[in-house]
């Protein structure tokens, strides 16, 4: 018999080892994400076969709107199926509203990776009434609408020659300059942090603080998380963070110094985080975040060549996918954020 499960941390192995084989997996699915975003009330959920087997999973977080009192489920790439099973997504769905009325959600909120050729689930979609591709509408939570991907299931000469001249030449000119790279872990992050707020503060973001990276390995732990380290003759000049989960790696937050820029850090840093992610089990490495067409966010120009230099595939997902179960709460929030911008707006005139 074919039945929908609430997890609990009984099923944790169970629901992990669907997640690390499936080749749609995403560590934003993972109990050890929910784990690292417990302040947040969440739920996962799977569906079993009749010989118990997981056929899909789900993690969902409830979240508050500002300003009202207002929440909604939210499920950052996910569900995770068969693309084309609707038959498991739609039991996937069904649980969750019935969690969404259960702590009066008025909706779901998913950013599943998917693309326009993923037809069969876009069709399915289409049929139960969701909004397909609402970006600029609240997109603060929202994943990246387009990343960029990297086949790094290669020889080191395969990899090489898959990136365009400038990345070869400066991968080699950094080995060259007798930079090195370090694969480090949690004594690292308060390198990792210093170089990020030099970078932050050139680049003008906001760079997160050390806590958050602690809390991060604790629930990733350290098979996942990787602090990857550029040093010149014993000074870090480079450092990024990225996370193994499955068959994947994602490259997460990087930072640098303005100091020894000429032996081109960043270069050997990728080339040594994507020979590490072929050598430790993924097939697949993920620069995240880059300008694509349609993009909710503005082109950082700078950002884009760096990435295009390292060959792979420019993904764009069809974005946010709303399923609304409560048509007058959302007209209610959709006001109040009317109002919450018009009062901005009269705040900033003054």
């Amino acid at each position: 018999m074919v039945m929908i499960k609430r997890v609990t941390q009984a099923d944790y192995d169970k629901y992990t080892a669907f997640l690390e084989e499936n080749e749609h997996s995403h560590f934003m699915q993972s109990a050890q994400w929910g784990e690292f975003k417990k302040k947040q009330k969440s739920f996962m959920i799977m569906s079993l076969d009749d010989s118990e087997n997981v056929r899909g999973v789900m993690l969902l977080f409830l979240q508050e709107v500002r300003h009202t009192k207002k929440k909604y489920l939210y499920a950052p790439r996910g569900p995770i199926c068969n693309r084309n099973n609707t038959e498991v997504l739609a039991e996937l769905l069904e649980e969750a509203e019935k969690i969404a009325k259960e702590n009066k959600a008025y909706k779901l909120t998913l950013d599943p990776d998917i693309t326009t050729s993923d037809e069969v689930w876009l069709e399915y979609f289409e049929t139960i009434g969701a909004r397909i591709g609402e970006n600029r509408c609240d997109n603060g939570i929202l994943q990246p609408l387009s990343v960029f991907r990297i086949d790094v299931n290669k020889t080191d000469d395969e990899l090489m020659t898959s990136y365009h001249s400038k990345a070869r030449y400066s991968v080699r000119s950094s080995i060259k300059s007798g930079a090195v790279c370090r694969v480090g872990g949690r004594e690292d992050i308060p390198v990792f942090c210093e170089l990020l707020a030099n970078t932050a503060k050139k680049d003008g973001f906001t760079a997160r603080g050390c806590e958050y990276f602690y809390d991060m390995y604790d629930a990733m732990g350290k098979e996942c998380f990787k602090v990857f380290v550029v040093e010149y003759e014993g000074t870090p000049i480079a450092a990024s963070v990225l996370l193994k989960f499955g068959k994947k790696t994602w490259h997460m937050y990087a930072g640098s110094s303005d100091e020894y820029k000429e032996t081109s850090p960043n270069f050997l840093m990728q080339w040594e985080m994507q020979r590490w992610s072929r050598d430790n089990g993924a097939f697949l490495y993920d620069m995240r975040g880059i300008a694509g067409e349609g993009d909710k966010l503005t082109p950082i120009e700078g950002l884009v060549r760096f990435k295009k230099r390292f060959g792979g595939e420019l993904c764009s997902f069809v974005g946010r996918i709303d399923i609304v179960y409560n048509k007058l709460d959302e007209l209610y929030v959709r006001i109040m954020r009317k109002l919450a911008a018009f009062v901005r707006r009269m705040r900033g005139r003054k």
